[in-house]
Formats: C-alpha cells, sequence, structure tokens
C-alpha cells in the first residue's frame, strides 16, 4: 500500500512488517524496519502514477465472519472494479456499518488500487473476503439479520432495509447485477427510486445510499420514499436503482 494515509492506518492496525521512503522524507516514528530508497526506486514500487513517499508492506488480516458483532453488514457479490470496492468500503466505514464481505469472485480489497479508493478505512471494521453466498445467507440467519439485495427491477423503495434484527445488505456485479444462485437466497429485493432523466446510478453511489438507509432507517412518521420520475428499464443492474412513475403517469411502462 502506499500514501501516508494508508499507510498511517495500517501502522495503527499493527499490520505493516516493512516501510519504504523516499530517501528524502521525514520517517514515522515506528518500530517497523524502514527501507530509504530513491525516487525511482519508489516509483518502481509504487502502483500509482504520482507516489507519494512512501509505500509500506502489510499483512492481510485473517478475518472471519465471526468476527462481524451487531449492525449492518454491506456484501460486495463479485463486484469487479477495485475504485468501487474501495468506495464502498469508505462509505461503510463512514456510515457506522459492522462489516464488509466480499464473496469469491470479487476484486482484492487489499490491491493497491482497491486501498487508494477506501482512504484509510480498509482497517477500521471487519473486512471478510473469499466466503460464498450461502454463506452469508447462514450467517444472516445465525445472527438474525434479514438479507436484502439492491436489484435495479426490483419494486423501488427501501423499507426492506429497516429491518428490526438488522441487515445484511448485498450490492452486485457492475455490469451484471446480483449473481443469480446468490439472489435467489434473498429475503428482500430493493431499489432507489430514481428521476426517470437519470438511467441508473453506479453500484458505489447506490450502495452507499442503501447504506445510509439501513444504517439510519426513516422514522415512522417520515414520508415515503418515492420522489417523481418514469418507469422504464434500466440496463444497469450493477447500479441497483429503478424510476418510478410520476403521478401523472401512473401505470405507464
Amino acid at each position: 500500500m502506499e500514501g501516508p494515509r494508508a499507510v498511517a492506518e495500517a501502522l495503527a492496525a499493527g499490520v505493516v512488517e516493512e516501510l519504504y521512503l523516499d530517501e528524502d522524507a521525514a520517517a514515522p516514528i515506528t518500530a517497523v524496519p524502514v527501507q530509504r530508497v530513491t525516487a525511482g526506486v519508489l516509483a518502481h514500487l509504487a502502483d500509482a502514477t504520482t507516489p507519494q513517499g512512501i509505500v509500506a508492506v502489510a499483512r492481510t488480516p485473517a478475518t472471519t465472519l465471526a468476527d462481524i458483532g451487531p449492525g449492518v453488514v454491506v456484501v460486495l457479490d463479485q463486484v469487479a472494479d477495485p475504485g468501487n470496492a474501495g468506495t464502498i468500503l469508505r462509505s461503510a466505514d463512514a456510515l457506522g456499518a459492522a462489516g464488509v464481505v466480499l464473496t469469491r469472485g470479487s476484486v482484492d480489497v487489499y490491491a493497491p488500487k482497491t486501498v487508494r479508493a477506501a482512504v484509510g478505512s480498509t482497517y477500521h471494521l471487519p473486512v471478510v473476503t473469499g466466503v460464498s453466498g450461502a454463506q452469508v445467507a447462514a450467517f444472516a440467519r445465525d445472527t438474525d439479520r434479514r438479507l436484502v439485495g439492491l436489484d435495479a427491477h426490483a419494486a423501488p423503495g427501501l423499507s426492506a432495509l429497516a429491518a428490526a434484527g438488522g441487515v445484511v445488505l448485498v450490492v452486485g456485479n457492475e455490469a451484471h447485477g446480483l449473481d443469480p444462485a446468490t439472489s435467489a437466497l434473498l429475503d428482500a429485493h430493493v431499489a432507489i427510486p430514481l428521476h426517470p432523466r437519470a438511467e441508473s446510478l453506479n453500484v458505489a453511489a447506490a450502495a452507499a445510499i442503501a447504506i445510509h438507509a439501513a444504517v439510519y432507517p426513516a422514522r415512522p412518521d417520515s414520508p415515503p420514499d418515492s420522489p417523481p420520475g418514469a418507469a422504464r428499464p434500466d440496463r444497469g443492474a450493477g447500479a441497483a436503482a429503478a424510476p418510478v412513475p410520476p403521478a401523472d403517469q401512473e401505470g405507464a411502462s
């Protein structure tokens, strides 16, 4: 990993094994071995186009589903883009989720681009990787959580995310949406209501909206989540959002 913020968070988590610093940079106070290198060597080590002067080698934490405590859990079901994965992890951290799970076939959450997109959130909450949809479903059942998936083709509305026992929120692949096998295990499917001029939402943006709705459910006296819109097909299944009809076009296809 690279950059002062990501490295500082990894140092605080106690997972860094080696540090590589620009020969002119100030060294952090740490017991971790530090290697001074030239700008050319640092550029070779770094993944970013413009290195930030510090690169770390860190262990991958051995985290399991049992390490996740009470609260909303976010599942990335074969999400492929490192920027999306890192941004969802950052949103989950910022909004107070209990943990993040990546199913088999998802991007490497510890890859350099994913860690950069997470902007320091990688080690703030439990992150579990390499599990199956069936394991996620069993975890939801065993912890009395409702398993809810974002699906662009579901009826618009996020009320299912306000489950009394908690929620495991599943977001799917950017191009294909939820894996059919995972989708069949869900307790409910939800979509984010959209204004008709917008075709879909990026999966990371959709996930942030849904995480907020799950962590901070609306009060019973709040208005329903149904802004004006017009129903029409949505190609972005991974974005998990669907338009809704306006009042003067009710029932339009």
